[in-house]
C-alpha cells in the first residue's frame, strides 16, 4: 500500500457531507512535523531523512496473494481407504467392505486495524520558519513482500501524510509477524488473528466439522531440543532438516504426484542462518571438529568455506545433491535463553511446499499447483455496492478500498477542523496440504552478528529510540531567520 493510494483513496471516501463521517476522538495531537517543537522543526536538519528502521522482510514475498469473499473455505482431504476385514469364514461367506474416510480444513481471518493520529487541519504544513528544510527520504520504506511504502527521495511533506504512510506499514509488518505466529484464540474485540504457520504446520489435525482426529494431514514435526547449531554434542542440522524434506519428498511420490517438480522452501530466522550455514558446510559429507558454540572446520578447510560461502551467497542448502532456496524472515518469533555467560536465541526451521504442479485448483487458489498463498477480504468485491450506493447518493463514500480491495480507508471528523483516518485489512494464509510441510522446532543458535528482528518477539537486538519532538529554537538562536519579515 503505497502513500499516494492511502491518499487517492481518502479523497474518494470523504463525502461532502462531513456530518455524515464518524467522530474522531476530539483529542489530536500536539506534536507535528516542521512546527516550533514538531518532529523535523529545527533548520539545524540536512534536508535528508535517513532510514534507519529494521523493515519486515522475509516470505510473505514469495507467496502469492489473492482476494477472496470466502469466510470459511473448506478443503476436503482423502485421508484413508482401509477394509472392515480380510478374513472371510467360509469361500462362500461375506467379505470384507473398504471403509473409506474423508478430512475437512479451514482456516481464519485475521482482522487489523490502524489508524493515523488525530490532527488539528490549521496546523498541518506549518513550519517554525522559512529556514526548516522540507526533507526527502533517503531509503526506501518496504514492507515484507518488499513492496514500497516510502520511496528514497520523496519528500517529507507533512505530518498527515507521514502518518497515513507510517499506518500503512504498521499493517505490513504485523501482517509478516502474525502469518507465523496467529492463533484464533486470542481474538479480542475488533482484532482477530489469522491461522498461522506454527498452526498450519503442526500435528493434532482434526476435521473441522466433527472434530475427528485427521493425522494422515499432520505435518512433519521434529523437536531439536534448544540445542546450539554446530556445537559439541547437537543433532545433525543436516539430519534433522534432510529427514523432513524426504518425507515430504516421499508422501508427494505416494500420493501420485511428481516430487521433481514440487517448491519447496526451507524458511528460518536470519539469527539461525549463520550457525546453519557453517554446520551444513561443515556436516554436508565432511569430516569437521566443534566447539560448544561455533564449529571448527578441520577436513580440507577451504573446500568447507567455499561450500559455506556458496550456500550463504546464494541462499540455499543442498540435500541428497538438490539446491533447496532459503527464504529468511525475521517476521519469525525468536526466543532468548541463557547459554553460560552469552545468550542463545532459538527459533523454528520451516521446510513448506509451496507449489505442486498437477495438485487441484480449489475456490479462491491462485491455481498453477499453487498449494500455499495468503489470501485477504476483498473489501471491493464485499462492499463495491455500499461504496457505489454512496457515491450515487452523496458524490462521495464514507469509505474506501486500495491495493485492489486488499484495504479499507475511512476517516472520522471532531468539530469540522480535526481528523483521522483508520486502514483495516483481514488476511489469512492457505495451505491446502499440511501434511508436505514440516518444521525443526527449538534451534538455536549464538550469534556472533547483530540482526535486528521486526518480529517484536523480545528479540535482544531489537531496535528503536529517538524523539518525538525537537527542542524550540529560541529567538536569537542559531537557525533564527537573519531577516525577519516585512
Amino acid at each position: 500500500m503505497q502513500q499516494q493510494d492511502v491518499m487517492a483513496a481518502l479523497a474518494q471516501a470523504i463525502a461532502p457531507h462531513l456530518g455524515a463521517v464518524a467522530k474522531a476522538s476530539g483529542t489530536p495531537i500536539t506534536t507535528y512535523l516542521y512546527e516550533e517543537g514538531g518532529l523535523f522543526g529545527s533548520c539545524k536538519n540536512d534536508p535528508v531523512l535517513i532510514n534507519a528502521l529494521v523493515g519486515p522482510h522475509g516470505y510473505m514475498g514469495k507467496m502469492q496473494w489473492v482476494g477472496t469473499v470466502n469466510e470459511n473455505p473448506i478443503t476436503e482431504s482423502l485421508t484413508s481407504i482401509a477394509s472392515s476385514t480380510y478374513d472371510q469364514s467360509t469361500m462362500c461367506y461375506d467379505c470384507g467392505k473398504p471403509t473409506i474416510k474423508r478430512c475437512a480444513q479451514t482456516t481464519c481471518f485475521g482482522r487489523i486495524c490502524q489508524q493515523t493520529q488525530e490532527m488539528v487541519f490549521d496546523e498541518i504544513g506549518v513550519r517554525a520558519n522559512r529556514n526548516v528544510p522540507t526533507l526527502a527520504f533517503y531509503g526506501n520504506l518496504t514492507d515484507p513482500s518488499g513492496n514500497i511504502l516510502i520511496a528514497q527521495g520523496q519528500p517529507v511533506t507533512n505530518m498527515f501524510t507521514l502518518q497515513a504512510a507510517a499506518a500503512g506499514y504498521n499493517l505490513r509488518r504485523q501482517v509478516g509477524v502474525d502469518i507465523w505466529t496467529g492463533n484464533p484464540a486470542g481474538n479480542a474485540g475488533g482484532r482477530w488473528f489469522m491461522t498461522g504457520f506454527d498452526l498450519l504446520i503442526n500435528t493434532g489435525k482434526v476435521d473441522a466439522l466433527t472434530g475427528f482426529a485427521c493425522n494422515a494431514l499432520d505435518s512433519i514435526i521434529r523437536n531439536y531440543g534448544n540445542a546450539v547449531v554446530g556445537a559439541t554434542g547437537s543433532p545433525s542440522i543436516v539430519a534433522q532438516v534432510s529427514a523432513i524434506v524426504r518425507s515430504i519428498l516421499y508422501r508427494i511420490q505416494t500420493a501420485g504426484f511428481d516430487s521433481s517438480t514440487a517448491q519447496i522452501d526451507i524458511v528460518m530466522h536470519p539469527t539461525l542462518w549463520d550457525c546453519v550455514a557453517d554446520a551444513w558446510a561443515c556436516e554436508y559429507g565432511l569430516t569437521c571438529q566443534s566447539t560448544s558454540t561455533t564449529t571448527t572446520m578441520e577436513n580440507n578447510s577451504l573446500a568447507l568455506a567455499e561450500l559455506r560461502d556458496e550456500f550463504k551467497n546464494g541462499l540455499f542448502l543442498r540435500i541428497d545433491g538438490e539446491n533447496y532456496p532459503v527464504t529468511l524472515d525475521n517476521g519469525i518469533t525468536v526466543t532468548n535463553l541463557p547459554h553460560g555467560n552469552v545468550t542463545k536465541r532459538c527459533s523454528s526451521i520451516y521446510v513448506i511446499t509451496r507449489v505442486l504442479p498437477g495438485a487441484p485448483q480449489v475456490t479462491d487458489s491462485p491455481g498453477g499447483g499453487i498449494i500455499t498463498w495468503g489470501e485477504y477480504q476483498d473489501m471491493q468485491a464485499s462492499g463495491g455496492d455500499v461504496i457505489a450506493w454512496f457515491r450515487n447518493t452523496f458524490g462521495a463514500s464514507i469509505v474506501d478500498v486500495t491495493d485492489g480491495g486488499r484495504f479499507a480507508v475511512a476517516p472520522t471528523t471532531s468539530g469540522g477542523f480535526c481528523f483521522d483516518v483508520r486502514v483495516l485489512t483481514k488476511p489469512r494464509v492457505r495451505m491446502t496440504m499440511p501434511h508436505l510441510a514440516g518444521r525443526v522446532t527449538n534451534v538455536c543458535c549464538v550469534p556472533l552478528g547483530t540482526y535486528p528482528d521486526a518480529s517484536g518477539s523480545g528479540g535482544i537486538y531489537e531496535v528503536d529510540g529517538g524523539v518525538s519532538f525537537t527542542p524550540p529554537n529560541y529567538l536569537y538562536g542559531d537557525c533564527w531567520p537573519t531577516h525577519v519579515g516585512t
